[in-house]
């Protein structure tokens, strides 16, 4: 369901809007009304509605302005204007912030059921484009995910379970319905012939690898779905039939088949994790080595165990520069980075495939280890050490570290600092902001914003208004500004300033 707001500054309108259309036959879920453009933008900030409907005429904050500040925040909020004149400049301006929908009052109930309908479909294309954008980013991954999980697998058996669900979904592993079929006395030379030979004889059973092959002196594993005896014994003789020069033993094959995927890769785990080279082929031979070294720990871990328990920030970042030197390939860093962020297990929770995906996206748009290292010090070692390792706590006192930073930005929003920056969902992060504040988080921002503003005027004397709602984060918006100050203060900022003045010279 998309979540809808309804703003005007009419309890008429407002009622008579909430009622007009049954919005949940059109699969969206009123979650607020607001009464003028500063009420709306708070709920924006902390209930991030996906469509907005507000008239272009309110009192404190107008319809545009609404738009301009929350397209600064989210700019995947869509709106419909709604306005009792029909005033081209108005419709000009709303569409240079990418508004298409400007409906006139009274507002006509089949307009504006067209225009909800429109915007739902665009939204089923839009997630539609992103799924399948995800599910192309994850297939150029898949390698380096594979490394990660089989590795994470080998040494965490302990907690096999937890690892295998964390992996899952990112490389789309089914609950069942997948057998591994073992190869036997498959010699090395021959690898990659053998590799390109196993797609083909899959291919002309309408089927793929669901993994890469994993291949342990002399074995090949190979995991796909093969549901039928007939299937499998077909596989199998073309297996037998695979010859290449100067091999000297017949080929072997086993099907194993478990109850599910997880018992499956189990299995296969106990099968492989007594071998300490492991090598993992991709359909088009091409072969990438997994170290298993049995009595030491996995370079991966031991470096995130190590971030984790080093006394200060300083320490730990000096780890990670020991490390992720700037001679190291770029593709090597990527790939431990990859690693380290899903052994690290953010947010005690599994990453939601969506911020995965975001901080995949982030550390291959890096251009070089040195822009890799100062993603990782933000994502594994500040957020390990901000509250001495609660890593949940540690994701409030990052944001409250980067709105004291950036206090000046307009696009400050709990969204983009949880997508971008914390790579955690937004309404994970909501929860645990007013949990362990007490507050929304729009409600803190103001907060900090109003505190600074009159740190501003209070102790640097500063009476320039426009000037001050600039570095506090309104940008050009002096009036908003003055209005947020007022609901904290109780006093507009001349009356404020002119009060601190008085003050002044009664002291003197």
């Amino acid at each position: 369901m998309l979540r809808l707001m309804i703003v005007d500054d009419e309890q008429i309108i407002r009622e008579a809007l909430s009622q007009m259309i049954d919005y949940e036959s059109l699969g969206y879920e009123l979650i607020a009304t607001a009464k003028n453009g500063m009420e709306a933008y708070d709920i924006i900030c902390d209930e991030y509605p996906d469509v907005v409907i507000t008239d272009i005429r309110m009192p404190i904050l107008n319809g545009l302005d609404l738009i301009e500040r929350s397209i600064k925040t989210d700019s995947k909020i869509s709106f419909i204007l709604l306005s009792g004149y029909n005033d081209f400049e108005y419709a000009k301006q709303a569409m240079k912030y990418g508004v298409r929908f400007y409906l006139l009052k009274p507002t006509d109930k089949n307009e504006l059921i067209d225009s909800l309908v429109s915007i739902r479909k665009e939204r089923f294309q839009e997630e539609a484009r992103r799924k399948s954008q995800q599910v192309d980013l994850l297939k150029t991954l898949h390698i380096p995910l594979e490394q990660s999980f089989i590795m994470e697998l080998l040494e965490h058996q302990d907690t096999f379970s937890s690892v295998f669900h964390k992996y899952q979904e990112l490389l789309s592993l089914p609950e069942s319905c997948l057998y591994a079929c073992i190869c036997s006395f498959v010699e090395e030379p021959y690898l990659k012939n053998f590799a390109t030979d196993i797609v083909k004889i899959l291919s002309t059973e309408g089927l793929r690898l669901d993994f890469s092959i994993l291949y342990v002196k002399n074995t090949a594993v190979l995991i796909f779905p093969a549901t039928t005896l007939a299937t499998q014994e077909r596989i199998k003789n073309s297996i037998l039939k695979l010859q290449y020069p100067n091999q000297s033993v017949t080929f072997e094959t086993e099907f194993i088949h478990m109850e599910s995927s997880e018992k499956l890769f189990y299995f296969v785990i106990q099968k492989i994790s007594r071998f300490e080279r492991i090598l993992l082929l991709s359909e088009k031979g091409e072969s990438y080595e997994i170290r298993n070294h049995i009595t030491a720990p996995w370079m991966i871990s031991h470096l995130e165990d190590s971030i984790t328990s080093a006394p200060d920030i300083v320490q730990a970042n000096e780890l990670l520069n020991s490390v992720f030197i700037d001679s190291m390939p770029p593709a090597t860093a990527r790939s431990l980075a990859l690693g380290l962020f899903l052994q690290a297990d953010l947010s005690q929770e599994k990453p939601p495939i969506d911020a995965a995906c975001d901080f995949f996206r982030r550390l291959y748009s890096c251009d070089n280890v040195t822009e890799i290292r100062n993603l990782l010090s933000v994502v594994l070692v500040q957020k390990e050490h901000e509250t001495g390792g609660h890593k949940t706590s540690s994701n409030i006192a990052l944001l409250k570290t980067y709105i004291r930073e950036h206090l000046d930005s307009e696009n400050l929003s709990l969204k983009w600092l949880a997508e971008n920056y914390l790579f955690v969902s937004v309404g994970y992060l909501s929860k645990q902001f007013v949990k362990e504040e007490g507050m929304r988080f729009s409600d803190y921002l103001n907060k900090e914003r109003m505190e600074e503003a009159i740190r501003l005027m209070t102790y640097y004397h500063n009476d320039n208004i426009k000037q001050i709602a600039r570095q506090v984060g309104f940008g050009s918006n002096p009036q908003y500004f003055s209005q947020v100050f007022k609901r904290y203060t109780g006093l507009p900022p001349t009356d404020y300033i002119e009060k601190l003045k008085n003050t002044k010279h009664k002291g003197e």
